[in-house]
């Protein structure tokens, strides 16, 4: 075999948009001409190893990942510098500080038309001046390697933000080569590229001032990342979204990862939450985002908790995002009060929600979690909070006096609901009146007493017969026409008297049955 000397053994080409790594140059069998064997990167792109009718050509990771294809359907990579002038080049429609006859080659050598129009609706077409880029997105625009030494950084030495997703870049050393140029460097996305993990660690804390890391997409497990993150001392923010991470290694104390406040492990294939809990010892942890792994409960141990049943883990969480997982019990939500700090939850689209309606699913969430104040991006205000809290108090009500004499019972209730307790303080007692006959607790009409505390007009109350399937808009009319508001409409409460607490009317299309009024209530009416 006669190797060409314009191709490289192990550079990454791109055809038909699939990527794949060179793994053989040269004649195949009795064919005429040159082919470039290639180990694709989607397994199913291919259709053998690397051996053909008997002989072996090259080795391919998989059965299928292997096949040959004619070097002019292969688009290999260009330089960083070459990339950046191409994208944001123009001027008036023209190629700035490239030679034409340069690019016409250029275009040819690698088969790229693409070269003429790539990104260019989307820069800025009177950007001639390189040094003044700060971002600089290179993403999908072949970029392989980092050009001639010194080349970037004379071309474009203020980048603070550079991604180079998506290209036909190799090695972490060309990664490297490239981000050493580039000394105000903040930002850093290398996401799918093919970059195999091999003695990285050789290069310790040599991206000293990158504090924003992606690396979506990039086959890794959690070792593959931890052997990555060596290279970063300053790490603040971690991206690694739909990798194979499915244990968390123990955290060492000296580890890079101490400085981290954002940890985004989105589609990954994390199922026990005992992986989640070994990263409860990162100080500075503030955002960890969970959504699209296999976590089917949460729980926190017991040695960490302290007097008031909060964790001493996850210390500075305030935002979690966890979506999309298994999760298939309350209890879980339940544990999510024992952080200190947490104010952000997103929680869709797990088994447990598929019995609830979507209201009474963000009510029994909110009143499980006591500090909580964003729910799936919609803020808590305090009177959703005091209607939530209210209407779990009243879904578990009967549960909760049917424990009273039992000590058994009730330290299992506390425990499937730690915070009922609590709000049992907060609300006033919750027992579930036992002296009224049965005809009057199944009844479908109750009589309540309508009054009007701050108007002195009206001393007395006015007392009517409703029906408790009544909508509330309908008593909000009746109160219109009792008190005669003269065209406004007026705000309603009631006081149970079974809870000292006035609750708020404040659902208009809510039945009375809702709020579980009863037979001698009070309500008020203001305007």
């Amino acid at each position: 075999m006669v190797e060409d000397k314009k191709y490289e053994i192990a550079s990454r080409i791109e055809c038909d948009g699939y990527h794949g790594t060179l793994k053989y140059v040269g004649p195949v069998g009795d064919t005429k001409g040159e082919w470039l064997g290639i180990d694709w990167d989607d397994l199913t792109r291919g259709k053998h190893n690397g051996t053909y009718q008997g002989i072996e050509y090259f080795q391919a990771r998989h059965s299928t990942s292997g096949s040959f294809i004619r070097p002019g359907k292969a688009k290999f990579g260009i330089s960083c510098p070459k990339a950046i002038e191409m994208r944001y080049g123009l001027i008036n429609d023209e190629f700035a500080g490239i030679n034409r006859d340069e690019i016409s080659s250029l275009r040819k050598e690698i088969n790229a038309p693409f070269l003429e129009l790539v990104g260019f609706s989307k820069v800025n077409r009177k950007q001639s001046k390189f040094d003044e880029l700060k971002i600089v997105w290179l993403r999908e625009q072949y970029v392989s390697d980092a050009g001639k030494p010194g080349e970037l950084k004379n071309l474009c030495p203020n980048i603070e933000e550079l991604d180079i997703s998506k290209n036909l870049i190799n090695s972490w050393k060309i990664v490297i080569e490239i981000c050493s140029q580039l000394h105000l460097l903040v930002r850093l996305n290398v996401s799918e590229n093919y970059l195999p993990i091999k003695d990285v660690t050789r290069w310790k804390d040599l991206f000293a001032t990158v504090k924003h890391l992606t690396l979506a997409r990039m086959n890794y497990n959690w070792s593959d990342i931890q052997q990555c993150i060596s290279m970063f001392p300053s790490i603040e923010e971690l991206s690694i979204s739909f990798n194979v991470v499915k244990i968390i290694e123990d955290i060492p104390a000296n580890t890079n990862l101490i400085k981290i406040v954002t940890l985004i492990l989105e589609g990954n294939l994390i199922s026990s939450w005992d992986e989640i809990l070994k990263l409860g010892f990162l100080p500075c942890l503030e955002y960890l985002n969970l959504n699209l792994n296999k976590l089917d409960n949460i729980r926190f141990p017991s040695p960490t908790l302290t007097n008031d049943a909060k964790t001493a883990l996850f210390p500075s969480l305030r935002q979690l995002h966890i979506s999309e997982n298994h999760i298939s019990e309350w209890e879980s939500i339940s544990e999510l009060d024992k952080l200190l700090n947490l104010e952000d939850l997103k929680f869709r689209e797990n088994p447990i929600l598929k019995n609830e309606t979507a209201e009474t699913a963000r009510q029994l969430i909110i009143a499980r979690i006591a500090k909580l104040q964003m729910l799936n991006s919609i803020k808590i205000c305090n009177k959703e909070r005091r209607g939530a809290e209210y209407d779990y108090l009243k879904l578990y009500l009967p549960k909760w006096s049917e424990t009273e004499n039992n000590p058994e019972k009730r330290i299992s209730f506390v425990n499937e609901h730690p915070r009922y307790p609590t709000l049992v303080d907060k609300y006033g007692t919750a027992d579930i009146p036992s002296t009224k006959p049965k005809i009057e607790m199944i009844s479908n009409v109750i009589t309540v007493e309508f009054l009007c505390p701050d108007d002195p007009r009206q001393p007395r109350g006015i007392k009517r017969k409703l029906l408790k399937d009544m909508e509330v808009q309908k008593m909000i009319g009746l109160a219109q026409r009792l008190f005669k508001t003269g065209g406004k409409i007026p705000v309603l409460s009631f006081i149970s008297q079974n809870l000292s607490n006035e609750i708020l009317l404040d659902k208009p299309l809510q039945k009375l049955n809702y709020y579980s009024m009863q037979d001698g209530d009070q309500v008020l009416v203001r305007w």
